[in-house]
């Protein structure tokens, strides 16, 4: 059977969440016997070096990428506003669909559903296919949080949009994967065939560099914070666990990887504590994966202090998989709740107990795992969390050419475009 997804990024070197999730869907669909596909429509050149052999890869053109910087708008929500606009680009995706001739098209978030649903309206009478809407999240309400946050750069006009478009997938999407319970119960109220795929993980690599680390953090207690620079991770770390880290003995350290370090680094609060929190800090930015073993490896706790977001945090199972003691709130246990009481796992929503509870772990020894805790961790591999997969997308019916709707304003692309004052009678 055949699988192509609809994007925003590229999936074949994973780093972020969203990237990790659907290359680990293609992964277990092929494992199954799948043959997969991704288009991506993007702002960003560099992604089509990350492109597989056969996927379709759509830049958006330098005089858009002009426009979305001067109007602020993000790059998702601009994506739908770049395929609206371009008739070219839209048939370069039909033709991408008609000649790869999928079983099951999904569209990995909402935005290039206007794109995907004229295809539907337009297409070849003897295609046959299944729609698929795979949620990392509720997009509407995500936006809608990041609107209410001074300064994150997210307006109630792209909180619209993607009510428009995500509202009208999921209405009409064969089938919903969500990555919670929570997100499930959101989409039910649109549309009955719902299905929760949990967010998971790959064992790690094999650590690297491990004695220079081991001898970098000789004598030392340290806790992991890994992120990439998506601005809600800077928020969390700084509310939860900074800016002053006064709170740290000398021997004590917080180890921060990823994108999110630069981010923690450049930050006004922060550098007021510039001298007192260099010796209680290791920005050591992005890392390869052995190299991030390895510093999982020599952790003695692993922190998740995230306060906000949408879906749920593969960070968290990545903590939890690393057998180590997770400092985090409740809130990163969302869709992980069968997770909270374990021993050592310590959670805490006021910053002052973070603190505390982040000490305590620094200054105690984990308890044991035991062997039903360690069976219950596999739980948490992407084998585990998507192996229903492959056999719920075959079962799905597959759609023939639908009528355009006619809702009074010339179907749902026009309509769209009306409403963002775009439309232009040809």
């Amino acid at each position: 059977m055949r699988y192509v997804s609809l994007g925003t990024y590229s999936i074949r070197r994973p780093v972020q969440g969203g990237q990790l999730r659907v290359n680990a869907i293609h992964k277990v669909l092929r494992d199954s016997g799948w043959e997969t596909r991704h288009v991506v429509v993007t702002p960003h050149r560099g992604a089509r070096r990350e492109m597989e052999i056969g996927d379709l890869f759509i830049e958006m053109p330098r005089s858009f990428r002009k426009k979305m910087a001067r109007r602020k708008w993000r790059s998702d929500v601009a994506t739908a506003e770049f395929m609206a606009r371009s008739k070219f680009h839209r048939r370069a995706i039909a033709k991408f669909l008609d000649d790869f001739r999928p079983d099951v098209i999904a569209l990995e978030q909402c935005w290039l559903w206007p794109a995907l649903r004229e295809y539907v309206e337009t297409c070849s009478p003897e295609a046959r296919f299944s729609i698929v809407y795979s949620s990392h999240n509720v997009e509407q309400q995500l936006l809608a949080q990041e609107a209410a946050i001074a300064g994150a750069g997210t307006d109630f006009w792209s909180v619209q949009r993607a009510a428009d478009i995500e509202s009208d997938l999921a209405a009409k999407a064969d089938l919903v994967v969500t990555v919670s319970e929570q997100d499930a119960a959101f989409f039910r109220k649109l549309n009955p065939s719902v299905v929760v795929a949990a967010n998971g993980i790959w064992p790690r690599e094999i650590p690297a560099g491990f004695d220079h680390w081991a001898l970098r953090f000789a004598g030392l207690r340290t806790a992991l914070f890994v992120g990439s620079g998506h601005p809600p991770n800077v928020r969390g770390f700084l509310q939860m666990a900074g800016p002053d880290l006064g709170f740290l003995s000398a021997s004590e350290r917080i180890v921060v990887v990823g994108g999110v370090a630069d981010q923690i680094r450049n930050d006004p609060a922060f550098r007021r504590y510039h001298g007192a929190d260099n010796a209680r800090i290791e920005l050591l930015g992005v890392q390869d994966g052995a190299t991030l073993s390895a510093l999982i490896e020599l952790a003695d706790a692993v922190m998740l202090p995230i306060v906000e977001g949408g879906g749920t945090n593969i960070k968290t199972a990545e903590a939890l998989y690393s057998r180590k003691p997770v400092v985090a709130t409740s809130f990163a246990f969302r869709g992980y709740e069968q997770f909270k009481h374990w021993e050592n796992v310590w959670l805490a929503d006021r910053p002052e107990d973070f603190r505390d509870l982040l000490v305590r772990a620094l200054r105690s020894e984990p308890k044991a795992l035991t062997p039903a805790d360690i069976a219950k961790l596999d739980t948490l591999r992407w084998t585990a969390t998507l192996q229903k997969l492959p056999a719920q997308f075959a079962a799905l019916p597959r759609r023939q050419r639908q009528a355009a709707a006619v809702d009074g304003s010339g179907g749902f692309l026009p309509g769209l475009l009306r409403r963002m004052g775009l439309w232009r009678k040809s």
